[in-house]
């Protein structure tokens, strides 16, 4: 973990003396670290979206043979064993975590009195952010997800209900988490959450531009 911690640390100094700009080089490293991570997280993507494909085929089968009891039991044992495989995939988010965690380990070992252009309201990046400006923009990069599945082309068809109770859930933690950390972490989870949603729609446009495909 210190090894990793160590890279993220050499490489945050390099993109500050070429930028000049703490948060700008925060930005930056988050996205290339973001960018080396994307195999892992469009592999559990992938390994999500057949999870969701398999749950419709299941329902699908239980009601097909509701009165026969044995066919019911072979079909699902069939599929039960292609459900693992698909789970096993959705497990790469844990590979992801020790980079994870060393990239906020290393922005936590920051130097004191850096500032930002990106956040001209702010003193010092290790302190956190008195406005709650930074807090309710991670809110809203937070809802971002789940408020474009309103959006008729992104819909999906076995999507989670979007409730008040996740909307709620949603901006307590989201705001919760930012309100007294340091600025330069909310930049990092502000960054890594918009990227995140960049990367989700791209996938969801994948995603139905290959099922228009297969359809024709």
């Amino acid at each position: 973990m210190n090894f990793i911690s160590n890279i993220l640390q050499d490489l945050l100094n390099t993109l500050f003396s070429f930028t000049g700009d703490l948060g700008v080089a925060i930005v930056i490293i988050t996205l290339i670290v973001k960018l080396l991570l994307m195999p892992l997280s469009l592999r559990q993507k992938f390994a999500m979206r057949k999870q969701q494909d398999l749950a419709e085929k299941m329902n699908h089968i239980k009601e097909k043979y509701k009165n026969n009891a044995k066919e019911l039991e072979k079909q699902l044992q069939k599929h039960s064993v292609e459900s693992m495989k698909s789970m096993l995939g959705c497990s790469t988010l844990l590979l992801q975590m020790p980079v994870v965690y060393a990239l906020y380990n290393t922005f936590l070992n920051m130097p004191q009195g850096s500032t930002s252009v990106l956040i001209p309201w702010i003193s010092s990046l290790n302190v956190s952010d008195n406005l709650f400006i930074i807090p309710c923009i991670y809110t809203l990069t937070m809802l971002a997800p789940s408020l474009i599945s309103f959006i008729p082309y992104f819909k999906a068809s076995t999507q989670v209900a979007f409730s008040k109770q996740m909307v709620i859930s949603t901006v307590i933690m989201s705001f919760v988490l930012t309100l007294r950390t340091p600025v330069a972490i909310g930049l990092y989870f502000i960054t890594s959450s918009i990227y995140s949603l960049i990367e989700d729609v791209c996938f969801r446009i994948y995603v139905k531009q290959k099922n228009r495909l297969i359809v024709n």
